[in-house]
């Protein structure tokens, strides 16, 4: 005896329905043609994600160019401290007392220079669409979860600013502090796509060769690649030959684990060298 389900359509009947070999049919059809399609679907969601994360720095480093601009191309600062045993930038940063893995709010973002000079306001273009990292459990986290009665799904930061550019002058690093001392200004980057394990303040530091070390580490999260914004304000997807993770750290830096690590290394290294401009602007 053949089981029926009326057709929900004008005229159907008892005999106008689908039998359960035809409906298990339809279904089997529908499951394949969702397999076939999930993975261009895949692949256009995480080419958003990437225009969207390209888009975020261009901003950020627009605004980097602003603020140069109106203080006669003195650089903002980034400088970085270490306390209650947590990296933070200082409050007179770019980003101010960020620290991405701790941070359950916008709060320190909006007190740093950008946002609070005007340069910057949309704080969630801090944010790459692509990184789905939580915000560590901490006592601050669990004071801010009491208050509001909410938990954070995810960072309110993924990016940072390269060390180079009103860093801290006692890393194994030049600082530049004004950009027209900077003479190959579309070979060196500013800010960049931060590894999830990696970023903690917003100070984003790269020793110089022949170090075969990663003091931070880029993301790899838009098919292996970060994106990375130039002093010249154009933003580029670099591709890594080695997957890109930072948790087996020796000590605050890791060691790149074989030939192709390194050559990313020695890629991102030629991006951090300043070329100087001995003809500087009066």
């Amino acid at each position: 005896m053949k089981v029926r389900w009326n057709r929900l359509v004008r005229g159907g009947g008892p005999e106008a329905g689908l039998t359960l070999m035809e409906l298990l049919v339809v279904i089997a059809i529908i499951a394949i043609l969702a397999a076939l399609l999930l993975p261009s679907i895949q692949k256009v969601k995480m080419k958003a994600y990437l225009v969207a994360c390209e888009n975020n720095l261009r901003q950020i480093q627009m605004a980097w160019q602003a603020y140069a601009d109106d203080y006669q191309g003195r650089v903002v600062k980034s400088w970085a401290l270490f306390t209650n045993g947590v990296w933070r930038s200082t409050e007179d940063s770019w980003i101010g007392l960020s620290s991405a893995p701790y941070d359950p709010d916008y709060t320190m973002i909006k007190r740093g220079v950008f946002y609070r000079l005007g340069y910057f306001t949309e704080v969630k273009m801090y944010h790459c669409p692509a990184d789905r990292s939580r915000v560590k459990d901490s006592p601050m986290l669990r004071a801010w979860a009491r208050r509001t009665g909410r938990r954070p799904l995810f960072r309110t930061r993924s990016y940072s600013l390269h060390g180079v550019f009103g860093g801290r002058t006692n890393e194994q690093q030049t600082v530049v502090q004004r950009v027209w001392q900077v003479a190959n200004p579309s070979k060196v980057f500013t800010f960049l796509d931060e590894q999830e394990d990696s970023i903690d303040d917003g100070h984003f530091l790269v020793w110089p060769y022949p170090d075969d070390r990663w003091v931070n580490m880029p993301a790899d999260r838009h098919s292996r690649g970060a994106v990375l914004a130039f002093v010249d304000g154009h933003v580029e997807r670099w591709g890594w030959r080695w997957k890109k993770d930072f948790r087996k750290k020796q000590s605050y830096w890791k060691r790149a684990e074989n030939k192709a690590d390194l050559e990313d290394l020695r890629r991102l290294q030629s991006a951090s060298f300043i070329k100087w401009n001995f003809h500087p602007q009066p």
